[in-house]
């Protein structure tokens, strides 16, 4: 008896974790050395400055699509290293925002921590543009500025350079248009 109890609770034990669903995650394109691994027949590139502390080239943003998906690449300037991404991409006037304007990115729909990443990418159906292949572009990093000993040095936020969200004050967060080439 106690060994057909042992059974039947093993079994139940299988049955309940091959049920259980993994995460799904972005998938990721980029390499080891940051540079962007896209699919054969994407468009040319849009790239803008990953701006730190407002003022600080902490890297680039890079963006390009094919048919089915826009990609969009966070990579780092030598020194520098991602701890988390929030990224936005659709209609210019539907950015997460709070009551003051102000962009939300704890509400962006793709986010993810890092490991003190130099490059990534995330890969976003195209329906995410609005109709007529053009939209904006709201992404956000959390970035450290390491020295040669891998000691961090400083910590800020970054943005895709373009224009502020909130455009009549309030943080500095910006945003920027991107069109598609495939329509």
């Amino acid at each position: 008896m106690k060994s057909l109890f042992t059974l039947l609770t093993a079994a139940l034990v299988l049955t309940v974790s091959s049920c259980q669903k993994a995460a799904v995650e972005p998938q990721v394109l980029s390499n080891d050395q940051g540079k962007v691994d896209t699919p054969e027949g994407t468009c040319p590139a849009t790239e803008v400055n990953l701006i730190a502390g407002q003022t600080i080239n902490s890297g680039t943003v890079t963006v390009t699509n094919d048919a089915a998906y826009i990609y969009v690449t966070y990579t780092t300037a030598p020194g520098w290293y991602m701890t988390q991404t929030h990224l936005f991409v659709g209609d210019c006037n539907a950015v997460p925002v709070n009551g003051q304007g102000n962009p939300m990115p704890g509400q962006f729909p793709y986010a993810n921590n890092h490991n003190n990443a130099t490059s990534y990418t995330y890969q976003v159906p195209i329906s995410a543009i609005p109709a007529g292949g053009c939209g904006c572009i709201a992404a956000h990093a959390v970035v450290v500025q390491m020295n040669a000993s891998g000691q961090v040095i400083q910590t800020q936020t970054g943005w895709g350079n373009g224009i502020r969200i909130n455009p009549t004050g309030g943080n500095w967060g910006m945003k920027f248009s991107y069109c598609s080439c495939v329509q």
